[in-house]
Formats: structure tokens, C-alpha cells, sequence
């Protein structure tokens, strides 16, 4: 028994020495597994209501609440921050600013064509007034989205406001259109 276990040891050194050593044998759960992700992931990237659930878990490992954070570390303002310190979104419930992070986060993970670019504050504020107000426009799309998700299910997004407050003004649209 014993001669047996060095004569395989033996074959194994034989192999390493000449470069013939075979292919190691795959695990077929490591490709059932990935191949489960993957349809997990092609089938969340196609799901426009993914939003709704801002604290699940996503098929990268995180929320997306989670995902927008760690995007956007503290101090960094983002066009939600600078919606949700506008006078007319003081009141916005708490829900309604996880919601909006999670509709701009998984646009935005999307890749999807209504996704708000860009998300930082301080590349929107260098762009030129027509581009600002194309963002804020898709920002307010996608707000719209919410509140209206939210009225459905009975909740109050923005205390008061039976419509979505303007991001806008027309005083801005037409600063817009002259600069």
C-alpha cells in the first residue's frame, strides 16, 4: 500500500518536471452558478420596476440605496441633493428620497436611456444652462415616476402636494434658452 502511494506521488513529480501535468477538472457548479447570476443579473437589468424595492439586494451584491452611497461618499452633493434642498421638497417624506435614489441608481446601473447624467452636482453645475435643464428635466421624469408610484400606494411622498412640485421654474427655462 504504501509503494503504491509513493509510485503516484512519483507519477505526479514526473508530470510537474516534463510540463505534461493534465488540466485540472473544473467544478460544473462554479458554471451553473454563474450562469444562475448571469440570468439573474440580464433578467434585473431589464426590470424598469427594480426602483421600487431600493433596500433588496441586487445581483451585484448590494442595494441599491447602498450603491448610490458608496458612489457619492459624504460631502459629495448630488442633482437628488440639490432637488431635495429646493424650498418646494423640504417636506418630501423619507421614502420618497430613498425611492428617487433608487430610480436614479438602477437607471443609471441600467444603463438605460431616461438614466440622469450626470449624477454629481458639480459636473451638472459645469454644464452649460441648456444641458442643466435637460438633466433637470430627465430628474424630473424620473420624480414624477415616484410620486405617482407612491399616490398609488396610498403614501405621501411630498406632504401636501397632490402633483409633483416643479424642479424648474420658467424663469429658468427661459434663462436656458437665452444662455
Amino acid at each position: 500500500m504504501q509503494d503504491r502511494a509513493v509510485q503516484d506521488a512519483m507519477r505526479l513529480e514526473d508530470w510537474m518536471r516534463d510540463g505534461t501535468m493534465p488540466e485540472p477538472i473544473e467544478d460544473p457548479r462554479q458554471d451553473t452558478t454563474s450562469e444562475l447570476l448571469g440570468w439573474e443579473a440580464d433578467r434585473w437589468e431589464k426590470d424598469p420596476t427594480v426602483w421600487q424595492h431600493p433596500h433588496e439586494v441586487t445581483p451585484f451584491g448590494t442595494t441599491l440605496v447602498e450603491a448610490f452611497e458608496a458612489a457619492h461618499p459624504d460631502g459629495e452633493v448630488t442633482v437628488i441633493d440639490l432637488m431635495l434642498q429646493l424650498d418646494q421638497y423640504q417636506g418630501a417624506s423619507r421614502q420618497f428620497e430613498e425611492h428617487l435614489i433608487g430610480i436614479v441608481q438602477s437607471r443609471a446601473m441600467q444603463l438605460a436611456p431616461d438614466r440622469v447624467e450626470p449624477v454629481q452636482a458639480e459636473a451638472l453645475l459645469g454644464l452649460p444652462k441648456r444641458a442643466q435643464l435637460r438633466v433637470f428635466d430627465q430628474l424630473s421624469l424620473l420624480a414624477g415616476q415616484v410620486f405617482d408610484w407612491m399616490r398609488a400606494q396610498g403614501k405621501d411622498p411630498v406632504p401636501g402636494a397632490t402633483s409633483l412640485p416643479p424642479l424648474v421654474t420658467e424663469a429658468d427655462r427661459a434663462q436656458a434658452a437665452q444662455g
